[in-house]
């Protein structure tokens, strides 16, 4: 009975040495999961691919409208005035019978168009401003800045209402009233990362060896920024999206009959109540657009500048 019970004990020993090499293993492995899940969120790539995906299906829709639509945006038909969302209409009909999905579509690509044509044309007036007077420096630089201040010390939409009071309602009249509002904190962006790096190393050693301002400037400062810069732009587009909606609210954006999603919340506003879907529909579109760009504007925070 002894020895049966001595040489029994050798492999009872193996096994649990077996059992606790799985064991630490399985650990390992869930530890190296959460680490590589965790590192994921660290690093901005989550956020990144959210963002991504969500902007990714509202620009799509935006650019299929130019195409196709399941029905036209301007027809009316009081046969199937104020009907719940189903198959036929995946967000319902409006009080005049329209379909709501059509018209968010269209919707998406006048507010998207003119949400980044604001952003751009307020982020290349910005970066020539802040790279000049960062760089320049002097009487140019205290001017535009006292100018940046002035514009900043106004609400940024009644900047927009007297322009568009000036311009004269039209289709794409609020764009320049939008850019107005961004050029100063895009300004002011640019032109701090400029006096970052006007006398670093690398900027002085190539106007040593005769590389002119503009070169200096935009190929050798420039790219310095774009990290930050980027951002900012991300995140101005969320903002650009939210002021063309509430402008289109406000009657002062996009003209009817031409559908934008803060036209379409002032329209479903008398009939919250007995056709709630008119509003969510268009609400929800600005909600998800917005998420999606601040999370692209995080992932590229955490990637690029922490």
């Amino acid at each position: 009975m002894a020895n049966i019970l001595n040489t029994s004990l050798p492999g009872e020993t193996m096994r649990k040495k077996v059992q606790n090499a799985a064991e630490k293993a399985r650990s390992e492995k869930k530890g190296q999961k959460a680490k590589a899940s965790e590192s994921v969120w660290v690093t901005g790539e989550a956020e990144l691919k959210i963002g991504f995906v969500i902007v990714g299906i509202i620009v799509a829709l935006g650019l299929l409208s130019i195409f196709y639509t399941p029905y036209d945006v301007y027809e009316m038909n009081t046969s199937v005035r104020s009907q719940a969302p189903s198959l036929a209409h995946f967000f319902g009909t409006d009080n005049f019978g329209r379909d709501i999905f059509s018209r968010a579509m269209v919707g998406a690509r006048f507010t998207l168009l003119v949400s980044a044509t604001t952003v751009f044309l307020a982020t290349v007036i910005s970066i020539v401003l802040g790279l000049v007077c960062g760089y320049a420096g002097g009487m140019l630089d205290e001017f535009v800045m006292r100018v940046v201040d002035a514009i900043n010390s106004f609400p940024s939409i009644l900047i927009a209402l007297v322009m568009v009071s000036i311009l004269n309602y039209g289709k794409l009249t609020i764009i320049p009233a939008l850019v107005i509002m961004f050029i100063p904190s895009f300004t002011r962006i640019v032109r701090t990362g400029t006096l970052q790096y006007k006398n670093a190393d690398f900027v002085l050693s190539n106007k040593v060896f005769g590389d002119s301002d503009v070169r200096i400037l935009f190929v050798h400062i420039l790219p310095n920024i774009y990290p930050l810069l980027l951002s900012s732009i991300v995140i101005g587009l969320s903002n650009a999206i939210l002021a063309e909606s509430s402008m289109s609210y406000l009657g002062l954006g996009i003209q009817p009959p031409i559908p934008s999603w803060g036209r379409m919340l002032k329209e479903a506003q008398d009939i919250i109540f007995s056709t709630p879907w008119a509003a969510l529909a268009p609400g929800a579109m600005i909600v998800l657009t917005i998420v999606g760009l601040n999370c692209i504007g995080e992932g590229i925070r955490k990637k690029y500048l922490s």
